[in-house]
């Protein structure tokens, strides 16, 4: 949780910042209302964010901000006074922004600045300029309000980058580069990513509208004229970070309706229960996180889980669902669910590169194996993606210990020998001993979403 110092006099404003932090954000934050107090949380504790009154009752002129930029923190300045000499100096110096305490709205802004810086360190911007002079002034200037920053000497560096990041939603651009111009750069980069993916600023000195609007024609969003202030830069870029997030929250949304779409469709369709996919999501977030993933992949891994057996829906009934051992040839149909679920995702997450990737990997490699037998690739050890080799334990862990139509479930004791016995064979062995050290919390899954009982009620073969 993100720690937040507030330094500010008025008995008032505090009480307000209180309630909203409290109310609106998750910031575990602290309020001193004199220079003195601040130093000593400062002493004590590290703080990643500070809003901060430049004007103190034992500090008139602004020795707040050099004392918070001594401890790395880069303060949002609220104050009551402003002059032009202190817009001279936000340009160089290490202050986030500055916020006049003219109306109560700008509460509601600073308020709504320390979310979004927040959010910002979860965003990724690729920097692309063949000045190392500039690259460093536009870097410093990102990673003050806490965007995670990489960089590129020209275009062909650039598409590089982009394609190690896919995760990349800004690029600001120079126009005049060697290798491959600003220009050529965004068309090249449109033919991968679309305006709602990624938004691209270019930077130029022309003030020839042709340029700009050969610029805008070809994909970019915007571009900034050199010289420009810190306060237009920052109001351009976020002002493209927020048609991003927009079309972000429009995709998730989306994202989520298509997800629990298509896991009905495979639950009505094969012989499995809701409680199955329901226990495989949650399985694969515990495995996701045991081995180490943030939380928001592991998140999306127990989401995506749930469509591992998309590909079932091609399958014929008589297949499917016949309560007996499948033939050799018939085996060879069954196995196709793993490549014809590949080929329905494409088209289900086309727009998403990130959670298409995730999904249609788990669909397609949930069925190989460690030691290179499985099936369809015949994949073997870390070549078989980390979120098909979890699910590809998981699944089998849960269709052991419950009933289904062609078999009866095991018994606890000979599942996990069977996981055991297959490490390094069937299994990623690291991951086996992840399981089995941590069997409490995959038992309590079981035990929440027990199918004992339960009757598949479409998947029925009538003899």
């Amino acid at each position: 949780m993100s720690k937040l110092l507030i330094i500010e006099d008025s008995k008032m404003l505090c009480g307000i910042f209180n309630e909203l932090l409290k109310k609106y954000t998750n910031f575990n934050f602290d309020i001193a209302t004199t220079y003195a107090q601040a130093k000593k949380f400062l002493q004590t504790t590290r703080y990643e964010f500070a809003v901060a009154d430049m004007n103190l009752p034992d500090a008139h002129n602004g020795e707040i901000i050099a004392l918070l930029n001594k401890h790395n923190i880069a303060p949002i300045v609220f104050t009551a006074i402003f002059d032009e000499s202190f817009r001279e100096g936000f340009e160089t110096s290490k202050i986030v922004d500055y916020v006049l305490k003219e109306r109560f709205e700008n509460i509601i802004y600073v308020v709504e600045k320390l979310k979004q810086l927040q959010a910002n360190k979860d965003k990724m911007v690729l920097v692309v300029d063949d000045s190392a002079l500039y690259s460093s002034f536009l870097k410093q200037n990102f990673m003050l309000h806490y965007f995670k920053v990489i960089s590129a000497s020209n275009g062909k560096e650039g598409l590089e980058k982009l394609e190690l990041h896919p995760e990349i939603e800004l690029i600001i651009t120079d126009y005049h580069m060697p290798v491959m111009d600003g220009l050529e750069f965004v068309r090249e980069v449109r033919k991968k990513k679309s305006r709602k993916e990624l938004s691209i600023v270019v930077l130029t000195s022309d003030t020839n509208s042709y340029t700009t609007s050969r610029f805008l024609k070809d994909g970019a969003n915007d571009y900034i004229t050199k010289p420009f202030s810190r306060d237009e830069f920052y109001a351009r870029i976020y002002q493209n970070v927020e048609t991003v997030e927009l079309f972000e929250s429009m995709r998730t949304s989306f994202n989520e309706d298509v997800i629990e779409l298509l896991s009905e469709v495979t639950e009505f369709k094969s012989s499995e229960t809701s409680s199955h996919v329901k226990r495989i999501s949650e399985y694969t977030y515990l495995l996701s996180k045991l081995l180490g993933m943030f939380d928001e992949e592991a998140k999306m891994c127990g989401k995506m889980s749930i469509l591992h057996d998309i590909g079932k829906v091609t399958i014929a009934d008589a297949i499917l669902c016949k309560p007996a051992k499948l033939t050799d040839a018939e085996y060879e149909v069954m196995k196709a669910h793993t490549i014809n679920g590949h080929k329905l995702l494409e088209s289900a997450f086309h727009g998403d590169p990130k959670v298409g990737k995730i999904a249609r990997e788990i669909s397609l490699y949930h069925h190989e194996k460690w030691d290179g037998t499985g099936y369809p690739k015949g994949l073997a050890g870390e070549d078989i993606p980390i979120h098909a080799r979890i699910v590809g334990l998981v699944d089998v862990f849960d269709a052991l210990i419950n009933k289904r139509i062609y078999k009866d479930s095991w018994t606890y004791d000979d599942t996990l020998a069977y996981i055991a016995d297959n490490a390094g064979k069937h299994f990623d062995p690291k991951i086996v001993k992840l399981f089995l050290s941590n069997i409490n919390c995959f038992m309590k899954v079981v035990h929440k979403y027990d199918d004992s009982g339960s009757d598949s009620g479409y998947c029925k073969i009538n003899n």
